[in-house]
């Protein structure tokens, strides 16, 4: 998996450069008169099957990112309520987690489904609540 906030991809025989989020990066690095500019190894994407799939194509559109998570929930039993927390560090670790609730890093669209399907599946008359939300083409760096 690539870090989209890190990384560029500039290959301009690409014929989807303009619906990668990569080859709008690559643009930003070339206004900022970037010494350096990234591509996707070719012998990734020919073993892949071409352009038209790319491992590290990361389509270019606004995704809805949350920050912050309520984390008690009076509608939820102890027992239930523990159980939901002790799944999520298990998935996301203690330390993105807390990290997650209070806001510092951003939960992303596939987090905030798994943790609603959490939810749906251990706790079915409780939807988790985001504090609040924000949309961004790339993940946002963590703040504090």
């Amino acid at each position: 998996m690539i870090s989209m906030e890190q990384n560029s991809c500039y290959a301009p025989q690409c014929p989807r450069r303009e619906q990668c989020t990569l080859w709008h990066m690559a643009q930003q690095e070339i206004d900022r008169d970037a010494m350096l500019l990234s591509l996707v190894n070719p012998r990734l994407i020919e073993r892949a099957g071409g352009y038209d799939h790319c491992p590290a194509f990361y389509e270019h559109k606004l995704r809805r990112y949350a920050r912050g998570m309520r984390w008690r929930y009076g509608a939820l039993t102890g027992d239930t309520q523990d159980a939901i927390h002790a799944h999520l560090e298990q998935h996301f670790g203690r330390s993105l987690m807390a990290r997650m609730r209070r806001g510092d890093e951003v939960i992303s669209p596939d987090d905030q489904t798994y943790i609603r399907e959490l939810f749906a599946e251990m706790a079915p008359e409780v939807e988790p609540e985001f504090l609040a939300y924000e949309e961004h083409y790339v993940k946002p760096p963590r703040r504090g």
